[in-house]
């Protein structure tokens, strides 16, 4: 009977454990159009990296976010944000922005198409 309680106490410890240790995505339900960088890092944390970024003649410019997964997660997901002149105007997965998750492609100057 001990025993069967030990083992019972020790699954259930273990489950705990691995509870605290999976992490959830980044919540990017926080981010809305047109925040700026500074409440975008306030919202969901700094990136992880700046994935692509160019200026324009007429010095507009353009930066992608890259946030990973935290360790340990059950469902990973990698997400990007669009800034476009500092306000965001996109967010989701790679595969969201280019139909291929494993390249950035130059973005179109064309201001009008959005």
């Amino acid at each position: 009977m001990r025993r069967a309680a030990s083992g019972i106490l020790a699954g259930l410890m273990m489950m705990l454990f691995m509870g605290a240790c999976a992490s959830w995505n980044v919540d990017v339900s926080r981010l809305q159009l047109g925040m700026e960088p500074e409440a975008v890092q306030e919202a969901i944390g700094k990136p992880f990296t700046i994935r692509a970024a160019k200026v324009y003649e007429s010095d507009q410019w353009t930066e992608v976010w890259e946030y990973l997964p935290p360790m340990f997660t059950w469902t990973p997901k990698t997400y990007w944000v669009y800034f476009e002149d500092g306000k965001v105007v996109q967010w989701g997965e790679p595969g969201d922005f280019t139909g291929s998750s494993s390249t950035v492609r130059e973005y179109s100057p064309n201001k009008s198409a959005r």
